[in-house]
């Protein structure tokens, strides 16, 4: 299943977050570091549903050393953050590793995102 990298951090005084630098503005907040990363999977989600409703494809992610080369994510590793994997919650399907992959690759050719593509097939069998 695809895996993004996303980087947790607390400025003083305010929210934790945790940013994901091949998906702008996908941004998981919350209170404490634990919480944050709890919802990460949920809003990894939640903005791969709604990127094809503005145009954006799904970008595969960077492994950790392409990330490494981009200047905001170098900054933040070398200021004290960790990057953290994150998947997409774990489907309901019960489908393997393999089929996900398979259900990503027919989504990404479509411009969708996985729940997108699992949406207009469902609404198309309903239909027909």
């Amino acid at each position: 299943m695809t895996a993004y990298i996303g980087i947790p951090e607390q400025e003083p005084g305010t929210l934790w977050g945790l940013w994901f630098p091949d998906l702008p503005g996908c941004i998981a907040a919350g209170a404490a570091a634990g919480e944050t990363l709890a919802q990460a999977a949920e809003t990894l989600d939640q903005w791969a549903a709604l990127a094809p409703e503005d145009g954006v494809v799904l970008p595969v992610p960077r492994s950790i050393e392409a990330l490494r080369s981009d200047p905001d994510v170098a900054g933040a590793l070398a200021s004290g953050h960790v990057a953290v994997a994150v998947r997409p919650p774990a489907d309901d399907l019960g489908l393997d590793d393999a089929q996900l992959q398979a259900v990503d690759r027919a989504a990404e050719r479509r411009g969708l995102a996985r729940s997108g593509l699992v949406r207009v097939l469902v609404l198309d069998e309903i239909a027909g």
